[in-house]
């Protein structure tokens, strides 16, 4: 099997999340109740004429900067005619001869992939299985896409997840989508084929649809490989078709022969005449830009943030939104790991919760707190049970304080006759400070700090037992 070398290329779909749809001014919410966003144009109603989503074209400008591809400022689209019943029209409008963005890269651990073209689409109508029968759900149909098509530059199920990680991470950081494939907003369909290593050319492409997640995209891959590399060590045929993954079985499973497939007589969309951006267009697309992950990254190691930590903030792009605000805030990164990468994360876990639960008002809330806490205003200790309350009860840390007793003493004269007290009780330990100073200090400050329920003033108390021994 080693003699055989499987060559793999991806066609991804991003669902734009633009207020509008791609050709008309319905409101882009396909998962709102069914048939509720549509008008004349969704419908494909006679008579009707789409226009362009500008919110759209920007998006896709950026997408392709981010991609370091050549970006095409005419804009043109095309008919791709075929019937299905999810398709109202009869045909989909597209840009099959003139994509946006051409030539482009992503780099992965190892390697750079290449990005052959990025072009905007419409998408069709959602299909639901209603008892026996077929339904159609037109929230989706004219929803915005982009279609990204990589270069057979994929050599193992390993490359193509990091491939689809990193494209993933781009467009949620860009706010282009929040490429969730669990909601449908990106999805992926894989083409792979296996030829003799040392081959001029490639082996039969047989495509891979109706895959979930990511995790299964790896699966997928590695079946087909195999199932693949059986056939020609057996001197059989690889058919070119299409294939679905079977979640249940694990395996790829046909669906159609590509020997028939459809002539889509593609044509340039009469009803859209071309459009010429100009550069100041342009170039406000691409000033606008939301940071892209590869600069994120060199922040967060100048931030000295481990790696295990960045790939945590660069999946989840909210919560690396609430990371980012409170940084900025409090101008303390490392604060800022702790709380919300570490802490926040955990607690909401253990909640069965969701960074989503975590309003503005919470973020203030732990903004708040971790100033008191560089301040000296509150120990580690009482941060952490006052972090709990913030986020599962929404007080405010001030008040916090009060109810829980945890209000500081920085009364210098207070905390000495605290420290006199605990110092005549332990006179022989106050003998070793000389030879073990560290140890001393640490057992008088932790005395004084069991003695005042944790609310000495740490900095105060350290300054006041190093007068008394002084």
């Amino acid at each position: 099997m080693n003699n055989f070398r499987p060559t793999i290329g991806i066609e991804v779909h991003i669902a734009l999340n633009t207020k509008s749809k791609m050709f008309s001014p319905s409101k882009n919410l396909h998962n709102d109740p069914v048939n509720t966003n549509i008008n004349e144009i969704d419908l494909a109603l006679p008579g009707v004429i789409p226009s362009v989503n500008e919110g759209a074209v920007i998006k896709a400008i950026q997408l392709a900067k981010a991609l370091n591809m050549k970006i095409d400022q005419n804009i043109r689209f095309d008919r791709k005619n075929y019937f299905y019943q999810d398709l109202p029209k009869g045909f989909q409008i597209t840009q099959q001869f003139y994509p946006i963005g051409t030539i482009g890269s992503i780099k992965i651990s190892n390697k750079t992939i290449g990005v052959e073209r990025i072009h905007m689409e419409e998408d069709t109508a959602k299909q639901l299985v209603v008892g026996e029968h077929l339904c159609l759900d037109y929230n989706r149909a004219g929803v915005p896409l982009i279609e990204v098509v990589s270069k057979p530059d994929i050599h193992s199920a390993k490359e193509a997840y990091e491939y689809l990680t990193q494209l993933k991470r781009i467009a949620a950081f860009l706010n282009i989508s929040d490429a969730k494939m669990e909601d449908g907003s990106l999805r992926a369909d894989v083409n792979v084929s296996v030829a003799p290593v040392g081959a001029e050319e490639l082996g039969t492409k047989v495509e891979i649809k109706n895959i979930n997640s990511f995790n299964n995209v790896m699966k997928a891959i590695d079946y087909e490989i195999n199932r693949q590399t059986k056939l020609l060590l057996t001197n059989e045929l690889v058919n070119q078709e299409t294939r679905r993954w079977d979640d249940v079985s694990k395996t790829t499973v046909f669906m159609r022969s590509k020997s028939n497939a459809v002539e889509y007589c593609y044509f340039t969309e009469p009803n859209i005449l071309a459009i010429k951006l100009d550069n100041k267009f342009v170039f406000d697309a691409i000033n606008s830009m939301n940071k892209t992950p590869d600069v994120i990254t060199s922040e967060l190691k100048e931030l000295k943030v481990n790696d295990k930590l960045i790939n945590q903030l660069l999946d989840d792009f909210s919560l690396y939104s609430v990371f980012n605000k409170v940084a900025n805030a409090t101008k303390d990164s490392s604060q800022a790991v702790t709380w919300i990468v570490i802490e926040l994360v955990a607690l909401l876990k253990k909640q069965n919760n969701s960074i989503e639960s975590i309003n503005d008002s919470i973020i203030n809330n732990i903004i708040e707190m971790i100033k008191l806490l560089n301040n000296g205003d509150i120990n580690g200790k009482q941060a952490k049970t006052i972090f709990e309350k913030i986020v599962t009860e929404q007080k405010k840390p001030r008040k916090l304080i009060d109810e829980l007793g945890f209000k500081q003493i920085t009364d210098e004269k207070v905390i000495e006759k605290h420290l006199q007290d605990i110092i005549s009780k332990n006179k022989s330990m106050l003998d070793q400070y000389k030879e073990r100073p560290e140890r001393v200090e640490k057992f008088f400050i932790g005395q004084l700090m069991k003695e005042t329920k944790g609310q000495a003033n740490p900095v105060v108390s350290m300054k006041v037992f190093k007068k008394i021994v002084g």
